[in-house]
């Protein structure tokens, strides 16, 4: 596993555990709501019990959508730095792929060698056998 495979998985376990974190204290206060709007004798006492249990209702829904979001874009974040790093570090057969693209250009065009300027002052001589 690789780094940014480390911290996508790292990142995916914070968000599942605050996602948990945040249902359980919402079913927490919903449960004793419940129990207070049981207990209440009187109508605009338990209305208003009823209003803030669906306020809390509300507010826990918006809570896992700003997680989710979150969630996203620092994943998308992620991923545009690994694309980034994987840009100005190709991998081997990343390598391998371009190198054999420009093979089969090259014996197409029925060319044995390639030179490719490299920087400013550098250049690179690449002979197909």
């Amino acid at each position: 596993m690789n780094e940014f495979e480390k911290k996508i998985n790292a990142l995916r376990i914070q968000f599942r555990n605050e996602r948990v974190s945040i249902q359980i204290d919402a079913n927490r206060t919903i449960g004793r709501l419940n129990t207070a709007i049981g207990q209440v004798k009187t109508p605009e006492a338990r209305e208003a019990l009823r209003e803030e249990k669906h306020r809390v209702y509300e507010a826990t829904r918006q809570a896992m959508k700003d997680n989710r979001l979150c969630y996203r874009l620092q994943l998308d974040l992620l991923e545009d730095q690994h694309t980034r790093h994987l840009e100005r570090h190709p991998s081997k057969r990343r390598i391998r792929s371009i190198l054999a693209t420009l093979c089969r250009s090259a014996e197409a065009d029925g060319i044995d060698s390639l030179s490719i300027l490299i920087g400013k002052n550098r250049t690179a001589k690449i002979s197909f056998d």
